[in-house]
């Protein structure tokens, strides 16, 4: 149940009572006035969630829809290294402050405490900041900044978001290691393959699944002899191969290693953006590379008691949410799009937003799965024109929750996502993997879809529905000899 009155004491307590704290403690703020630090950050934080390109002269105005009178002056002689300080501070106490706890009710996430996707993301700063935020070279900007980013999809919650230039390589990453917990599941892009990270969190009790870098040595756990898996996939005449294996030469780390032929079509497209790509760098792709284009391979600690291989691979497409989530920020929130070129007033806009969209989040993660999903992009513009009413109901904890409340209202009339009739999302795919291995109801759309999106990634979902079908198809009521996986290679 969305509790909206706990929300509005969580957003009210971060931009009144903990801002005033902090831009003391920082000394952002040392003597009384009418910007306090409270007004200060509601400015910047609900200006740019409201104008995701605002000058100073609209956060001035937006100031003065909050009761404070500031120019354009007042405002560019408050962005020093302190508010930089200011903003890093809140930008911390409000990851942590507006922690979502309800999960999404999905059968195959909730075996584990938390599933957190790692990814990253670049922007672009001014030409004038590259000696402390270089860029990454190349043809690309002279100065950028990295984010970091750790998702924890089950609730929707940043767990965290971590600064670096953009020249530091993913691979160097172990934020992500701090979350480590019993239960936890990461997942991760080839980007952050590392096999001591792995074993830290089989170490810690938690799962990982990764997709397996095939210059990574692999060994045969009864023998301890090199294992050449591309060989044996080649050889072999199943389209879907589960194996366990050690990984590296030192760490000899434990998997379940998961093969998943692709079709020829989707393999002639994956050969040809290779070969494009390899064409544009000046290489030659060799035989083996295109021989491993013929596969999905994944590896995990998952056991197969709480994940076939076919679930696996499916949930491994999770790891798009997180591309999604910087898709939104840098599209709708226009977290790419910095204006100035002075070290303090392009951090102050970067963290401004970044806090923006940690309120964002947290206010939709209860309501983004019902009778039908939310749709973050329509959710953020019906935010947007809400931002001002929401901001001038902040003084009072009752205005504030009659505002969130009417938000909710106003989200679940206009932005929920359009009905699919061809496609379903990965969630409800997830929802449907869940319902055929506990022997739900499947409808034919659901059956249809999932077989066509399943069979893009090499999988196949048991037998076609009987011709002419309309009915939801109880499974549960054949017996279990007669399910239409029962006879795959791993059902």
């Amino acid at each position: 149940m969305i509790d909206v009155a706990q929300m509005g004491q969580a957003v009210q307590k971060l931009l009144g009572e903990t801002a005033e704290r902090v831009a003391r403690e920082t000394k952002f703020v040392q003597r009384e006035s009418k910007m306090k630090g409270s007004k200060f950050v509601q400015t910047w934080v609900l200006g740019f969630l409201q104008h995701p390109q605002a000058s100073l002269n609209i956060l001035c105005q937006v100031a003065a829809d909050i009761g404070v009178s500031i120019t354009k002056q007042g405002l560019q002689e408050r962005l020093t290294p302190l508010a930089v300080k200011f903003f890093e501070e809140m930008f911390d106490h409000s990851k942590a402050a507006l922690q979502n706890k309800i999960p999404i009710p999905l059968k195959l996430l909730t075996q584990f405490t938390a599933v957190q996707l790692v990814d990253s993301s670049g922007i672009a700063l001014p030409d004038s900041l590259a000696d402390e935020f270089p860029g990454a070279g190349g043809d690309g900007p002279k100065a950028g900044l990295k984010l970091q980013t750790i998702w924890e999809f089950l609730r929707g919650n940043l767990s965290d978001v971590i600064r670096q230039t953009a020249l530091q390589p993913d691979q160097r990453f172990d934020g992500h290691l701090a979350h480590i917990v019993p239960g936890v599941l990461f997942l991760c892009d080839l980007g952050y393959f590392v096999l001591t990270s792995l074993r830290d969190i089989a170490a810690g009790m938690a799962y990982f699944i990764s997709r397996l870098d095939t210059q990574c040595v692999l060994y045969n756990p009864t023998t301890q002899e090199r294992f050449d898996l591309l060989a044996y996939l080649r050889k072999s005449p199943d389209d879907q191969i589960e194996m366990s294996l050690l990984l590296g030469r030192k760490v000899k780390l434990s998997c379940r290693v998961l093969a998943v032929r692709l079709p020829p079509d989707v393999v002639e497209e994956r050969r040809r953006k290779a070969k494009d790509n390899a064409c544009r760098k000046g290489r030659t792709l060799s035989a083996e590379k295109l021989a491993w284009l013929q596969w999905n391979v994944f590896i995990t600690n998952v056991p197969s008691t709480m994940l076939t291989l076919r679930q696996v691979a499916l949930i491994y497409t999770l790891r798009w949410q997180i591309e999604l989530l910087f898709r939104l920020w840098k599209s709708e929130a226009q977290l790419n799009r910095i204006a100035g070129h002075l070290r303090e007033r392009v951090l102050c806009e970067i963290y401004a937003k970044l806090i923006g969209m940690v309120v964002f989040h947290y206010l939709a993660a209860p309501v983004r799965w019902a009778e039908r999903e939310l749709s973050p992009v329509k959710a953020l513009q019906t935010l947007q024109r809400h931002v001002i009413e929401i901001a001038k109901a902040m003084e009072t904890l009752s205005g504030l929750q009659a505002a969130l409340a009417k938000l909710l209202r106003r989200w679940k009339c206009f932005a929920l996502k359009d009905k699919r009739r061809s496609r379903l999302s990965t969630c409800r795919r997830i929802e449907l993997a869940a319902a055929r291995s506990l022997g739900g109801v499947v409808t034919e759309s659901f059956d249809k879809d999932l077989s066509s999106r399943a069979s893009s990634d090499g999988l196949q979902w048991g037998v076609p529905l009987p011709e002419g079908a309309s009915e939801p198809m109880r499974w549960l009521a054949r017996p279990a000899s007669q399910q239409p996986w029962a006879s795959g290679p791993l059902a």
